[in-house]
């Protein structure tokens, strides 16, 4: 009941900003609870957002010291949310163009539509269950939307190859972790993103690439990049063959545990009830912004 009255209060305050918003001090409001207020609208590019509002001095009533007070801590505030805004925008604007790039990746192979964002799903739940900050889940998810962008210089012939690629044409695969490390390397607010996607295919036993990097040199958001990313390969449809059944699936990431994959990441990723985890991993999925909070877009056609 309270919050209405205050609601009907704010609703009540907000046309006597007038044109130049100037804030509003009144010791005769009598509203309910409320004897006297004083507000100050906060403004960003001339659009009122919301107000600073004091209800009810504890003693006396309010003054010009108050008057000044609010009118201070408004400017300031408005400042914030302004800044705070372009932030914003200015995230979405990244986030937006490294899903173009993403998307530019899938659409050469119809078989890996989807794959990126999947991989990103896969690792951010991976990082989650690791403990890890915020900031840090975020920035793994974005090493898997992001591993494969290297791709960008592999031929679409050797991409979309159905039959097994010869040496050659492997060696030149073998090169998008470091192509994708240096296309994303000028962004400075990526450096933290580069280990993983620079790293997605270094294993435990050392017979990973492009490094050969072994056991602990093995940074882990790398490990859990490629464990989601080999985890959707064989659970989706590719040229060269069908999706693997989940038992199959399972059996082969256990028979990989502590040489391909890092046995800690096996653990969490087979404690999850994968049947389940499919099904919403192939729904509609929708962008996360900023940092897994705000509006989101569609980004592929059920997988």
């Amino acid at each position: 009941a309270a919050s209405d009255v205050y609601k009907r209060q704010s609703m009540t305050l907000a046309p006597k900003f007038g044109a130049d918003n100037r804030p509003v001090l009144d010791n005769n409001f009598r509203d309910g609870p409320v004897r006297c207020v004083v507000a100050m609208p906060l403004v960003i590019e001339d659009e009122l957002i919301g107000m600073l509002i004091g209800f009810n001095k504890t003693t006396g009533d309010f003054d010009s010291v108050d008057l000044k007070l609010i009118n201070s801590i408004g400017n300031q505030s408005s400042v914030f949310l302004a800044n705070n805004k372009l932030y914003a925008e200015l995230q979405d604007l990244l986030m937006g163009v490294l899903h173009a790039l993403t998307a530019s990746i899938d659409a050469k192979d119809r078989y890996t539509c989807g794959h990126s964002q999947r991989v990103a799903l896969i690792s951010r739940r991976l990082a989650e269950e690791c403990g890890f900050d915020p900031d840090r889940v975020q920035r793994v998810y974005l090493a898997g939307l992001l591993h494969d962008i290297g791709k960008i210089g592999v031929p679409e012939s050797i991409l979309c190859k159905a039959g097994k690629l010869t040496d050659e044409e492997y060696r030149i695969i073998k090169r998008h972790p470091v192509m994708g490390a240096k296309i994303l390397g000028g962004i400075r607010q990526l450096d933290d993103v580069v280990v993983g996607i620079l790293n997605h295919h270094e294993r435990p036993d050392g017979k990973g690439y492009p490094a050969g990097l072994k056991g602990a040199e093995v940074p882990i958001e790398g490990l859990i990049v490629g464990l989601a990313d080999c985890f959707d390969s064989m659970t989706s449809d590719r040229t060269y063959r069908k999706a693997l059944a989940m038992e199959t699936v399972q059996e082969e990431i256990r028979r990989h545990r502590g040489t391909q994959f890092d046995a800690d990441l096996v653990e969490k990723l087979l404690s999850w009830d994968l049947e389940e985890f499919m099904k919403e991993l192939h729904q509609p999925t929708r962008r996360v912004f900023p940092f897994g909070a705000g509006p989101e877009e569609s980004d592929e056609d059920n997988g």
